[in-house]
Parts: C-alpha cells; structure tokens; sequence
C-alpha cells in the first residue's frame, strides 16, 4: 500500500513537472532558462514513469508471471545444490 502512495505522488509531482516546463517552454526568457526547463521536464518525465510503475507494480495480487517462477525454482535448485 505504501508503494502504491508513493507511486500516486510521484505520477503527480511528474505531470506537474512536465506541465510547469510546458507552460514556460514558451514564455520569453525560455532561451536563457532552457537548461532548467529541460531538466525540469526530464525529472517530470522520469517522476511519471516510476511513479506509473509502482502503482502498476504493487498493486494487490500482483503475483510473477510463469517465467519469473521457473527464475526462482532455478535458483533455488542451484542454491541447494552448491
């Protein structure tokens, strides 16, 4: 569950991010404050996405697909044997 506030924070705090750098993008210092609108738009892009993936990821019942629990069987295999 906490994953899961974090990943609605994050998702937030990127789209307000990518949506500041947008507006200002525009504006006309742009060509003098370009590096911090980039930067503010790369880490607005980047606090999305994570953010997106730790909702999708802890969501409840989230359980590995086949391929990831033939993973774990092999290493567990390999573990006992060594």
């Amino acid at each position: 569950m906490e994953g899961k506030i974090w990943g609605i924070l994050l998702s937030v705090l990127g789209i307000g991010g990518l949506i500041w750098a947008l507006i200002y993008i525009n504006g006309p210092e742009a060509s003098t404050h370009l590096p911090v609108l980039v930067a503010a738009g790369v880490c607005g892009a980047l606090a999305f996405f994570v953010g997106i993936w730790l909702v999708d990821h802890k969501r409840s019942g989230h359980k590995p697909g086949k391929a990831g629990l033939m993973r774990m069987a092999e290493r567990e295999h390999s573990t006992i044997g060594a």
